[in-house]
């Protein structure tokens, strides 16, 4: 039987690498499985077969192998290679955050392997959260693939998991969600293998495509939570809600299941209930500190979003928020200096009408959040060559247990069913989202209002509507921007309607010098528009 070509090859029996070997051979598939620890791999088949052994007497014969010996061993990789039918099959476990183990096994590997075999490096395996993402110019998969597979037609992919509730990774209720990085034909052919062990989706054509949907994901995460939070700070100030009340509000918005429904809505309705049971005194969010602790990770999309030349002006608040309250001396003593309004200067607000107007402003913000950072990724893949699948990846952003599950992404993936890849130009005027910001819009601007004249500050739910206000703009101001660089170094500007590239000689002493340096007679007059040479400018930042 062990002559028999395999089906799937499992390198590293860690617990799910076993359930996977496992699951297949029980299916009547044969699978061939090692470990560096060569000792192990008889002890893991042979308790694999004492356990199908059971009954497999009365089992009538037919073509198909006895599940106790579909579990084939293998002792190094040109058995492994050797043993398994073309084009190859092989996931690789228990290399998570440990690059150079997997790269010595790849450099063993690789010189074996044929155009149309398949690898996948399986993502994190530990218990808890942590998704192990990194930047996607760090993979070592990535790299790997482009350097060495790729060339010779071969398929390495890659596996980031996805953070879930810690109640629900827990429990156990669903399989781990993750995000494969790779060439499509590879995941197609290994999609069948994982889904019985794993949900899964299939980022893009890169296995730096998976870590940097990782980190749009992470974004999105930090600026809705950053929204949600101004929002009960806005409760709070100026209409003098206590905790109870946020969490009725927020209980509302989720129970109703309007615009805000999601599990970031119910967990926050729930941590504003929370009484203190150290200091017996108030509530939980009362006596937690105010300041975070920003990581690396945190900032990777605003450098991504800098280096392509896209806007993410609601990302860039969410991240300078953090920083702000990180300086949590400066701002006790700025307190003392820089007095807020006195109440009878601030406008006074009804809860209900503000309560309705907030759960609107704080969907808009997150429109614009999300919007933002699929604008950075759309970018990045074309860059990249990924052709990455943004509905594939909203799908497991908003799993079950995901912190993103909520009826915006639902109502954001259907509004896009009818987009392809790299069609959609930007979230915001997608007909479905662009009628629904439409009908609201005027309760985001009264509340960001409100905020600005009670000195409450609200840089997400303000800088998102900046950039909605930006983006529908026909005309932006950026005239007088050139105009003013024009009057002080003649770099000069391009005009509407007309080719050529323009300076004007703005008041005397410009004509006086253009005279000049050109030799010119005859200039007359302030203002005179002279045509230039149009000059080459970067439209991106490398």
């Amino acid at each position: 039987m062990s002559e028999e070509l395999c089906e799937l090859g499992v390198v590293g029996l860690t617990s799910i690498g076993q359930s996977l070997a496992a699951h297949h051979a029980t299916k009547k598939t044969r699978v061939c499985v090692g470990d560096e620890d060569l000792s192990f791999v008889p002890q893991v088949i042979n308790e694999f077969k004492s356990q199908m052994e059971v009954g497999e007497e009365e089992e009538e014969d037919n073509a198909l192998p006895k599940a106790s010996k579909c579990m084939i061993p293998f002792d190094n990789m040109h058995e492994l290679v050797a043993r398994l039918v073309s084009p190859r099959k092989i996931i690789i476990f228990g290399t998570h955050a440990h690059d150079q183990k997997f790269e010595e096994m790849w450099n063993k590997l690789y010189p074996l392997l044929e155009g149309g075999d398949v690898v996948l490096r399986w993502g994190r395996e530990e218990e808890g959260n942590g998704s192990g993402n990194q930047f996607h110019t760090d993979s070592i998969v990535g790299n790997l693939s482009k350097l060495q597979a790729q060339p010779r037609g071969i398929h390495l992919l890659e596996m980031v998991r996805l953070e879930r509730d810690r109640t629900v990774a827990f429990e156990g209720e669903n399989p781990e969600c993750f995000l494969v990085g790779g060439p499509q034909e590879g995941y197609t052919q290994l999609e069948p293998f994982i889904l019985p062990c794993a949900t899964i989706g299939h980022a893009g054509n890169g296995a730096g495509c998976a870590h940097y949907a990782g980190m749009i994901q992470r974004a999105i995460e930090n600026g809705v939570t950053q929204a949600f939070a101004e929002g009960a700070d806005v409760l709070t100030k100026t209409a003098g809600c206590e905790p109870p009340d946020i969490g009725r509000t927020m209980k509302k918005w989720n129970d109703e299941g309007g615009r805000l429904a999601s599990s970031l809505t119910r967990i926050s309705s729930k941590i504003y209930y929370k009484r203190d049971h150290i200091t017996k005194n108030g509530f939980v969010i009362d006596h937690i500190f105010d300041s975070i602790d920003v990581d690396a990770k945190d900032t990777w999309v605003t450098m991504e979003a800098t280096k392509l030349g896209v806007p993410a002006p609601t990302i860039n608040a969410t991240l300078e928020s953090r920083y702000l309250s990180a300086m949590k001396d400066e701002r006790v003593e700025a307190s003392s200096i820089l007095k807020v309004p006195e109440m009878m200067d601030t406008p006074s607000v009804m809860r209900d009408q503000i309560s309705e107007d907030l759960q609107n402003a704080i969907y808009c913000a997150c429109v614009c959040i999300v919007a933002e950072c699929l604008a950075v990724f759309q970018a990045a893949s074309e860059v990249e060559s990924w052709d990455a699948n943004m509905k594939e990846c909203i799908r497991l952003w908003k799993q079950p247990g995901s912190l993103l599950e909520s009826t915006l992404l639902e109502r954001v993936l259907s509004a896009l069913a009818n987009y392809q890849v790299g069609d959609m130009k930007n979230l915001l005027i997608v007909p479905d989202i662009a009628s629904e910001l439409q009908e609201v819009h005027m309760s985001w601007r009264r509340v960001v209002t409100l905020s600005f004249a009670s000195a409450v500050p609200c840089p997400t739910l303000s800088s998102s509507l900046t950039y909605y206000d930006s983006y529908r703009s026909r005309k932006l101001p950026i005239g007088l921007v050139r105009a003013q660089r024009d009057f002080f170094d003649a770099s000069g500007y391009d005009r509407f309607g007309q080719g050529g590239w323009y300076t004007t000689c703005w008041v005397t002493p410009h004509t006086k010098e253009m005279r000049k340096k050109e030799g010119q007679v005859g200039l007359e007059g302030v203002g005179v528009g002279a045509p230039k040479k149009r000059r080459r400018r970067n439209k991106s930042i490398s």
